[in-house]
Order: structure tokens, then C-alpha cells, then sequence
């Protein structure tokens, strides 16, 4: 089993505050986890640990860099790891680079180290977040391992699931995707030498294969959970965007958020959206137990450039340095 447990006490490790630094900073520093998570020790006195999923070909650093410390400053007690690393495609060689082995395959991984966060936190339930990829291994684990119980949703172990451009209904990749399946078919030989430049993961993820038809046989939602999905209109990963809303069901509470309703010059792609100032806060504002965020604070919005991330603010009369 490859899964990184690894918690982030180190003190040479930087924050990234946009996408790009975070990539390229993870690629030298593999062993680099995000501020702010994976405190095994302090009690959560009544607090529900949020599990951080991160997606394919990437890792839990470049991931969450930014998202997690926002979490700890908020009080949430945030758990992240690395999971599904399979050198055998080319994509998957790089030593900061997991998500790539098959989705089923991984999903023991994930199942993992949540059973882990219930056990040395003494949790009874737990919040999901989790980014494209991460998507269906949260359903999988509601589904699959234990997380959800569709007869009596009291003995639900998961309580909330928050998508960020979520995969779990697959994608076509801007049309890619299906014209590579119309190729299969006329020459099945291909698909080996796909998954060997791509991964298992990335072809996991094709809208109408094995493994989307796996995660989504039982429907979007399990009954008792609270669903929310984030999404940006200029996602060209998982595509079309609209496939990543969560159909409504009268058994679970779902919400379908798309990020420019709220914030018009926040151009996130599949990748910045990670980075978007406007994203983070509709994530905290959805892990709040009081509901009073949104009375007391203001929608946070800003402007973010597709690959990177939130462009600095400036105060009037302040220089730019």
C-alpha cells in the first residue's frame, strides 16, 4: 500500500498561494504536506475532522497548500494524505505525482486512512472534501466501505461531502475523451498503450466506463448526506461542466454551486479553483456547524486567472510592490 501518512511539522515547508508554486514546489519536495493538517494528538472537543481527498496526478500538497491552513485558522481540524501512486505509466513515474493507479483499486487507500482519522480521533463521523478524482473516492467510500448506511442513515460515519470539480459522472476531456472510446472500438489495441502514457485513473474517469458506472449504480446521493459541489464554468478537465451537479434527492441535502454566479471575474480552471478566495470561503461557510458564517462575514470574491490562482489585492493608495 502506497498511501503517505506523513504529518506536516516540517518547518522548511512554504505555503503556496497559488496553483503554479504549489505544483513546481511539490515536484522538489515530494515529502511536503500542506500547513495545518494531520494533528493526531490534540482532542477535537465536539469538532468533526474534515478529510481532505485530493485527485488524479496530483498530490495532497499542491492540492491543499492553500486551502488547509484557511481551514485550521478556522478551527476545523483537517486530516490529508497521498494515495493511488502507480509508477507504471509514464505520467505516474514522477516521485510527487499519486492518483494515477485505477479508481476501485484505490479506493482500500482512501477507506484506509479514514478508518485511520476515526481511530486515533475517536470521531463518529466525518466531513469529506475532496477535488475531482477525490470525488469518487468519497462516493466509493460511502458506497463501498462502510461510510454510508442506506437502511438507517443514523449510522452514517460520513455527515458532509463537498466536491470540488468533482469527476464522479466522468468526463469526455473537451471531447477527447470520446473520440479516443470511438477509437478503442475500432482499435482495441490502443488502450494499452493510453494507460501506459496516461494511468489507469485518467482513463477511469472517461464518461461511460467501468468504473463511472460503478460509482454512480446506486445514483448520485446516499441517503442522510449532505452534498454541496463546486464548479467553474471553465473547467476543461472534467467536461462538460454541467455533468458535475449532483441530482437532487428528496433522502439527501444537495447543493450545486457554480463559481462565477457568485464571483464574474474568478476564471478558475479544474486547477485554480483550488486557489480561488471565493471557493475557499463557500467551503468554510459549508463546514459551518453554527450557521451564523455567512451573517457575519461578507462573500469573499476576487479575481483568478485559469492555472494559477487569486491575483494579489490591492487597497486603494497602496503601492505595488
Amino acid at each position: 500500500m502506497t498511501t503517505s501518512l506523513r504529518v506536516s511539522h516540517d518547518e522548511n515547508v512554504r505555503a503556496s498561494k497559488n496553483f503554479l508554486a504549489a505544483f513546481l514546489r511539490s515536484l522538489l519536495h515530494p515529502e511536503w504536506m500542506p500547513e495545518g493538517i494531520n494533528d493526531w494528538d490534540t482532542p477535537l472537543d465536539g469538532k468533526i475532522p474534515v478529510v481532505l481527498i485530493h485527485g488524479t496526478w496530483l498530490n495532497s500538497y499542491n492540492t491543499w497548500s492553500r486551502i488547509a491552513p484557511e481551514l485550521a485558522a478556522a478551527g476545523h481540524r483537517a486530516f490529508a494524505f497521498n494515495y493511488g501512486r502507480d509508477t507504471s505509466s509514464l505520467t505516474g513515474k514522477p516521485r510527487a505525482i499519486y492518483g494515477t493507479k485505477g479508481i476501485l483499486e484505490a479506493q482500500p487507500e482512501v477507506a484506509a486512512f479514514i478508518e485511520k482519522v476515526f481511530e486515533h480521533t475517536g470521531a463518529t463521523q466525518v466531513d469529506l472534501l475532496a477535488h475531482s478524482q477525490g470525488m469518487s473516492q468519497a462516493r466509493l467510500y460511502l458506497s463501498d466501505s462502510g461510510g454510508a448506511n442506506a437502511e438507517d442513515p443514523t449510522r452514517n460515519r460520513v455527515r458532509k461531502v463537498i466536491g470540488v470539480s468533482p469527476s464522479h459522472h466522468g468526463t469526455t476531456l473537451i471531447g477527447i475523451g470520446s473520440a479516443g472510446l470511438k477509437m478503442e472500438k475500432k482499435w482495441p489495441g490502443i488502450r494499452p498503450l493510453t494507460r501506459k502514457i496516461m494511468g489507469d485513473a485518467a482513463l477511469d474517469q472517461l464518461m461511460g466506463s467501468e468504473a463511472i458506472r460503478h460509482i454512480n449504480r446506486m445514483g448520485d446521493t446516499m441517503p442522510g448526506v449532505s452534498y454541496t459541489t463546486l464548479c467553474t464554468r471553465f473547467d476543461e478537465i472534467v467536461t462538460p461542466w454541467r455533468n458535475q451537479f449532483i441530482e437532487e434527492s428528496p433522502h439527501a441535502t444537495v447543493r450545486n454551486v457554480l463559481v462565477q454566479e457568485g464571483a464574474v471575474r474568478d476564471f478558475s480552471d479544474h486547477l485554480a479553483i483550488l486557489y480561488s478566495p471565493h471557493v475557499i470561503d463557500r467551503i468554510l461557510e459549508e463546514l459551518d456547524d453554527t450557521g451564523e458564517y455567512r451573517t457575519t462575514r461578507p462573500r469573499v470574491r476576487g479575481t483568478v486567472l485559469p492555472g494559477y490562482g487569486a491575483l494579489p489585492q490591492w487597497r486603494r493608495g497602496q503601492r505595488r510592490k
